[in-house]
């Protein structure tokens, strides 16, 4: 993003920051404008947007709304600017598409513009894969929309879903749920080794080593792999968690979503190298 003259001089008052807790009024407004654009460009849509977030999103009756289309635009504006700042996201996400039916391609093009004023505004969160997740790094956000797709192309829909479900639970509103994220997460690895490597053994070291007579499959990247997953499932870590809730956050939670994409991305690299699956 380029910066504005009043930035590279050091002149702003305020220093901008990643919004991930919170939303300031340029985001807000930015949104509504698009928002505003996108309803406007339809005649007479008004009416049916707002009877579409009465009955979907507000759960309010319908029979309240006011009359014309004026009327309607004001009335979905006041609501859209009294929401909390992750319902603004909610909104955007589970409502727009009740509002607008987009062809898969005009979806994709719309959460492309939608992450181009995410990222003018200094917004935590990004649309990836359909799936809109608090990473904001271009590289990171490759990667793990790279293997959500390729999953997808490849038919492991268990990694896929895995991976999706990671996303989500990342970027739960109002609270995000860390801990089955990172479940999720390595549980994509764990899935496309056994799937890859045909293997019903339990747990990603047996998966692993079974791939590994098939496919070329870096030794230290295969060890630092597996210490990674025992981290997950150690009595004390995630996944036998009982009592005492381990220490884990955000950092934990994104490192372990991107680690795990990028794994994938080049367990089904090396697989389409070893002519393990098509390419």
């Amino acid at each position: 993003m380029k910066r504005r003259f009043s930035d590279r001089m050091g002149l702003t008052e305020n220093v901008p920051t990643i919004q991930t807790d919170g939303m300031n009024n340029a985001l807000r407004n930015s949104l509504w404008n698009f928002l505003h654009f996108l309803y406007e460009s339809r005649n007479d849509y008004w009416i049916p947007a707002a009877n579409s977030v009465a009955r979907f999103f507000l759960k309010v009756p319908v029979d309240e709304l006011p009359y014309g289309d004026n009327e309607c635009r004001r009335w979905l504006k006041d609501h859209f600017y009294k929401l909390k700042w992750y319902k603004v996201y909610e909104f955007i996400v589970e409502n727009h598409e009740q509002i607008i039916r987009y062809p898969e391609h005009q979806r994709d093009e719309l959460e492309e513009l939608f992450n181009i004023i995410f990222e003018q505004e200094l917004s935590g969160y990004r649309f990836i894969s359909g799936v809109l997740a608090p990473i904001s790094n271009p590289a990171e956000v490759a990667e793990v929309s790279g293997a959500i797709e390729a999953t997808a192309r490849a038919g492991l829909e268990g990694a896929h879903e895995h991976l999706r479900a990671a996303l989500t639970l990342l970027g739960k509103k109002p609270e995000p749920d860390y801990r089955n994220s990172i479940k999720e997460a390595i549980s994509a690895v764990e899935s496309i080794s056994k799937q890859l490597s045909g293997s019903s053994a339990q747990g990603l070291s047996a998966a692993l080593d079974e791939l590994a007579k098939h496919v070329d499959i870096h030794g230290a990247l295969k060890a630092g792999f597996i210490k990674l997953y025992g981290y997950t499932s150690d009595k004390d870590g995630i996944r036998h968690a009982i009592l005492d809730q381990p220490t884990v956050g955000f950092a934990e939670a994104k490192y372990m979503i991107v680690s795990c994409s990028a794994f994938v991305n080049y367990l089904i690299l090396k697989a389409q190298q070893s002519g393990l699956m098509q390419k």
